[in-house]
C-alpha cells in the first residue's frame, strides 16, 4: 500500500478511538440513565355515551363483569368517568372490588364521591378515601360504583341515604359487556355475590352502564442511578407503594429496603431533575437528585446491626401535606419528583452512603 493509503488509515484511528471511548462511557452510564417506558393507561368498563335508561331504584351498587376486567398489579386507578344528561343531581361514588372467590367480590377501596352535574360525560380522579391505593400482582380486581355519597375519612365514613338512578344504561339481557347490580350500602369489606349481597336479585339483569375506569398498569414510578455499597455490603434500593395523588393527604410511601440495621437516615427529594455526581472521590455512592433538595423526616432503619435487613418507610404525601414550607408545596398534578435515601455509615467516606434514586409524577 502506498503512503497515501497508509496516511488515510492513520487518520481514521483517532475517530475510531473517540467512538470506542464514547461507547464505553455510555455503557458505564447505562445503569444511571436507562428508564423503562411508562405503561399506557388502560380503560376498564363500558363506553361512556348517552344511553336510554335511568334506574329509579335508590342507592344501587353496580359491579362491572365485562370483558375488560379483571385487572392485576402492579398499578393503580387514576380516573373514572360516567354519563348522565338528565337528572343533574345526586352523588355517585366509585369502588374497587377484589375477586375473593367464585362469583364473589369484596370492596377494597372507596373513591371520592362526586356530585352529578347532568352535563353528560363527567370525568374525575378516583382519589381514594378508604382502602388500597395500588394493585397487588397476585390479586384480581374490577370496578363499580354506587348511587350514594360518602363523607368523612376512613375508618369513619358516613354514607348518605342514596339517590335514584343517575348513570345511564342500556338493558336488558345484554351480557356482552355486563354490569351486575345489588341493593345495599357499601363499606370496606362488603361482599357481593356468594356469601354477600345477591347480584341481579330482582331480575332485569344484563345491563350496560356508561361508566369506565382508567388504570395505569405501570408502577407509577421509575428507578434510576445506582446505590452505593455500605461498609457491610448492603446496597439499599428505594421503591414506592401507593399513588402520588396530590388530592390526598397520605398514602404514597417511599420505602428504602436492604439497609444496614440500626442506622439513622432520611429521604430527600428535588424538582429540578436528575444528576450523576460522586458522593465523594472515594465513595461508591452517587448523588442522583439535582439541587435544590428537600430533606424529609429523620428515621431509624431497625433490623440487626451489621446486617442488611433494615428499612425506612416515609409517607411522601403526608410529609408535604403537613409541611407547608416544603419544596414544591402545595403540589399540582403533573409534577416530576426525584428522590433518594441518605443514611449514616460511619466507616464509609463522608461517614454516610446513598441509595439508588426514584422518579415519579404526581397525579390529580
Amino acid at each position: 500500500m502506498g503512503a497515501e493509503g497508509r496516511e488515510v488509515r492513520r487518520s481514521r484511528l483517532p475517530t475510531m478511538k473517540i467512538r470506542s471511548t464514547a461507547l464505553a462511557l455510555l455503557s458505564l452510564l447505562a445503569p444511571f440513565l436507562a428508564t423503562p417506558a411508562a405503561a399506557a393507561p388502560t380503560d376498564v368498563g363500558s363506553p361512556v355515551i348517552d344511553r336510554p335508561i335511568n334506574d329509579s331504584s335508590v342507592g344501587l351498587v353496580l359491579l362491572y363483569l365485562g370483558p375488560t376486567q379483571p385487572v392485576t398489579g402492579p398499578g393503580f386507578v387514576q380516573n373514572w368517568s360516567f354519563f348522565d344528561n338528565e337528572s343533574g343531581s345526586g352523588k355517585v361514588t366509585p369502588l374497587v372490588f377484589e375477586r375473593t372467590g367464585t362469583n364473589q367480590w369484596t370492596v377494597v377501596a372507596i373513591g371520592t364521591s362526586r356530585t352529578n352535574t347532568g352535563a353528560g360525560a363527567q370525568t374525575h380522579p378516583f382519589a381514594t378515601i378508604a382502602g388500597i391505593t395500588s394493585f397487588d400482582p397476585a390479586r384480581q380486581y374490577t370496578f363499580g360504583f354506587t348511587h350514594r355519597g360518602y363523607t368523612g375519612t376512613a375508618p369513619n365514613l358516613v354514607p348518605d341515604g342514596g339517590y335514584g338512578g343517575i348513570v345511564d344504561f342500556t338493558g336488558y339481557n345484554v351480557f356482552t359487556d355486563r354490569w351486575a347490580y345489588a341493593s345495599g350500602t357499601m363499606a370496606l369489606g362488603s361482599v357481593l355475590g356468594t356469601g354477600g349481597l345477591a347480584l341481579d336479585a330482582s331480575g332485569f339483569g344484563g345491563r350496560i352502564y356508561s361508566a369506565s375506569f382508567q388504570t395505569n398498569a405501570g408502577p407509577g414510578w421509575t428507578n434510576y442511578c445506582t446505590a452505593g455499597t455500605s461498609t457491610n455490603g448492603c446496597t439499599p434500593t428505594i421503591v414506592a407503594v401507593g399513588s402520588p395523588s396530590v388530592s390526598q393527604a397520605s398514602g404514597f410511601n417511599l420505602r428504602v429496603l436492604n439497609l444496614e440495621g440500626q442506622k439513622q437516615g432520611l429521604v430527600f427529594y428535588g424538582l429540578s431533575g436528575s444528576s450523576i455526581s460522586p458522593w465523594s472521590p472515594t465513595s461508591s455512592s452517587f448523588l442522583c437528585v439535582k439541587a435544590p433538595t428537600q430533606r424529609m423526616t429523620l428515621g431509624q432503619s431497625g433490623g440487626t446491626v451489621n446486617q442488611c435487613n433494615g428499612n425506612f418507610t416515609f409517607d411522601w404525601l403526608q410529609f408535604v401535606a403537613s409541611t407547608p414550607g416544603a419544596l414544591g408545596a402545595p403540589f399540582a398534578s403533573g409534577t416530576t419528583v426525584h428522590a433518594q435515601a441518605w443514611y449514616r455509615d460511619p466507616p464509609a467516606p463522608k461517614t454516610t452512603n446513598l441509595s439508588n434514586a426514584i422518579q415519579f409524577v404526581t397525579l390529580p
